[in-house]
């Protein structure tokens, strides 16, 4: 019998056999693959949609990091927007500062000068009352009022005199708006305010000049013309061994004494040398020597008045009035 359909039989059972396991393990190779397919696919898709999510995350923050590098301003341009609107606002206040200082400083000198202005005014009428004759200056003369002479205006370089020319007033300096004015009177330098007066003596009599005006020039008053000698000033208030001290509140030569509650105007022309008499003029030009203790009677208006030398000495005189 032949062996051939034997080996043939066996060789395709052995195929068969080896055919039936290529066959089953591909089939489950194929199931492994599908179910570990089917354990991944959740995860995949949760990675999936994570990284999604963290992509339009990071393009939203993006979105967002830009639209706020947008909405800052330049750090240069911001410096500097601050530095200008700070030096503006220093530059203001500096000017209002400024503004306000300078103001000030015009308010205080205008109230100066207008105290200045009145004071300058109150001496000027003073003394004027006291002359009681100040020269027009439209006459460009020098006038004789009863024993005061007055005279014009006067510029820087001119000269008034007095006595007979022995008495001379040389202006040498003239400021009107700092209300003095500095002369030479007979050789002698003296700087002076508006109703200011010195001292001035000759012949053994003794006189003053006196600063009535400095709105035109300086206009000089003096009762050098009636100057009384100083020896029969004090004849007229007797013999003392020694002068006596200043008297408490008195007034020079020179000065107006306003007494009676305004109703006398007494200026001092002269005092004694010994202190014992005072030559003054009351409510008027014309002067009188009046001893130390004693009055004199004068009328103002309807009211008959007196004033009184209480003492004379240290250069100045007492006086008292009173009208009744």
């Amino acid at each position: 019998m032949s062996q051939k359909p034997f080996l043939y039989g066996a060789g395709g059972i052995i195929l068969g056999f080896i055919g039936g396991i290529a066959v089953g393990g591909a089939t489950s190779e194929s199931k492994i693959n599908d179910a570990l397919s089917r354990a991944m696919a959740p995860g995949q898709s949760a990675a999936e949609q994570a990284a999604s999510s963290q992509q339009e995350s990071l393009a939203a923050l993006s979105e967002r990091l830009t639209a706020l590098e947008a909405a800052m301003p330049d750090a240069a341009a911001l410096s500097e927007q601050i530095s200008g609107a700070v030096d503006e606002r220093l530059a203001g206040l500096g000017s209002d500062l400024s503004a306000a200082i300078s103001k000030g400083a015009e308010d205080q000198k205008a109230a100066l000068d207008e105290a200045m202005t009145r004071i300058s005014s109150g001496l000027e009428q003073s003394a004027q009352a006291a002359a009681a004759a100040v020269a027009s200056a439209a006459t460009g003369k020098e006038a004789d009022a009863g024993g005061v002479s007055v005279s014009e205006p006067l510029q820087v370089g001119q000269t008034a005199v007095f006595a007979e020319g022995k008495v001379r007033a040389f202006v040498s300096r003239l400021d009107p708006q700092g209300g003095s004015v500095r002369l030479m009177v007979n050789g002698k330098s003296v700087a002076l305010g508006a109703g200011g007066s010195a001292p001035v003596s000759f012949d053994d009599k003794a006189c003053s000049i006196v600063v009535m005006g400095l709105s035109d020039g300086a206009t000089l008053g003096s009762d050098c013309d009636a100057a009384t000698p100083t020896s029969e000033m004090a004849r007229a208030g007797g013999d003392a061994d020694s002068p006596p001290p200043a008297p408490e509140d008195g007034f020079r030569p020179g000065q107006v004494a306003m007494l009676g509650d305004g109703a006398l105007r007494v200026f001092v022309s002269g005092l004694a040398e010994d202190g014992t008499a005072a030559r003054i003029a009351v409510n008027g030009v014309s002067t009188q020597v009046v001893a130390s203790g004693e009055s004199v009677e004068v009328t103002s208006g309807d009211k008959t008045c007196t004033v009184s030398v209480t003492g004379v000495g240290g250069g100045m005189v007492g006086l008292e009035g009173s009208c009744g």
